[in-house]
């Protein structure tokens, strides 16, 4: 199978059970279902246990800072639009200092995947409260429970004029693997 080309020669070191394993699976079958070569395939990661799933891709990647996976992916895709270009970035990656970058990268639309990895926390960090963790869940950083309602990352994309925007879960890798290729054949 294709997808096998897309294993970089590393193991991924994420904790039993991770859903970016999850993830990782997805992505290489949505790659290998589109016959995307990995020299056409650039996975762009910011900080946090997602940031090491391009070290285990044969494709190009780029390690980028805490909440600047999106404009690093943009100016990969704005210099070389023929790229495929997958951006990962956990919630709160995403969704904290991030924010500004998703918004406006969904404004401008040029056309490349974001993949965020919700697990409401900041599970690299030993689990402190993330932007989307629940109201009144108790985490390392919130003993007493969050005292701040969740955003919601879909509904922000659908507000700020995103034009494909689904909803998947890790441990449905074959659903996941064709939401992911339905987001990569997208134009937008």
């Amino acid at each position: 199978m294709k997808a096998k080309k897309f294993y970089h020669r590393l193991n991924p070191t994420w904790c039993k059970g991770c859903g970016l394993f999850g993830i990782f699976e997805a992505i290489k079958r949505a790659a290998a279902a589109l016959d995307i070569e990995p020299e056409d395939l650039v996975i762009v990661t910011g900080i946090g246990c997602h940031g090491r799933l391009n070290n285990y891709f044969n494709a190009y990647g780029f390690h980028g800072l805490h909440g600047r996976a999106i404009p690093v992916a943009m100016g990969i895709k704005l210099v070389n639009p023929r790229l495929h270009v997958v951006a990962v970035s956990g919630d709160g990656d995403a969704y904290s200092i991030g924010l500004g970058h998703f918004l406006h990268a969904l404004r401008k639309n040029i056309g490349l995947t974001y993949i965020v990895s919700d697990n409401r926390l900041f599970a690299l960090t030993q689990g402190q409260a993330s932007p989307t963790t629940d109201f009144g869940m108790v985490t390392l950083s919130t003993p007493l429970g969050s005292k701040e309602f969740p955003i919601d990352g879909p509904s922000l994309a659908l507000a700020a004029g995103g034009t494909f925007i689904a909803r998947g879960f890790s441990g449905e890798v074959a659903n996941l693997a064709a939401l992911i290729e339905r987001g990569m054949k997208h134009d937008g």
